[in-house]
């Protein structure tokens, strides 16, 4: 009825964040900004928390959408209710390493081989983690270290952490 009224080809109002349809307030655009500062700075740690539907999904994809453009490669968890063996195997799927997947530390070497190898070519790799907030404290442990693989030029990987204030405690 409103696509009619409006002109619209497609409907606005799906279940799933589409940011084509994203009305870009300031603080939108200041959210975005911010997140493409962190990424491109390599400043290792983001958080992204608010409340429930301020579009915190939208931003990642709105963030997608320019890593796309740059090239940079990234990783997206969006189920974080996972134990440590499944958000290992999560990321080998989405980085699409070459190792086996289901071992903890062959994922760790081909992800460090990877992130060595984009940084020596000054390429920024990201793991964006959705729903933050439900990981389990034994995945955060296995998160934490990430943050720690650093070269001279700065962090080596750039991980979001995007979720509902709980996060922030």
């Amino acid at each position: 009825m409103y696509n009619a009224f409006f002109g619209l080809t497609e409907s606005p109002f799906n279940l799933s964040p589409d940011p084509s349809f994203l009305f870009r307030s300031t603080q939108h655009e200041e959210v975005l900004a911010n997140l493409i500062y962190g990424v491109q700075s390599r400043k290792g740690f983001i958080v992204l928390s608010g409340e429930v539907g301020t579009g915190k999904t939208t931003m990642l994809e709105c963030l997608r959408d320019f890593l796309n453009a740059q090239q940079i490669t990234y990783a997206s968890i969006f189920n974080s209710r996972l134990t440590p063996d499944q958000f290992f195997e999560m990321v080998a799927y989405d980085f699409d390493l070459r190792c086996s997947r289901t071992s903890k530390t062959e994922v760790l070497f081909a992800l460090n081989q990877l992130l060595i190898e984009r940084a020596s070519i000054r390429r920024t790799t990201l793991l964006s983690i959705d729903e933050a907030y439900y990981l389990d404290r034994e995945v955060r442990e296995e998160v934490r270290p990430l943050g720690n693989l650093e070269n001279r030029r700065g962090k080596l990987i750039q991980i979001i952490l995007a979720g509902q204030q709980e996060l922030d405690r």
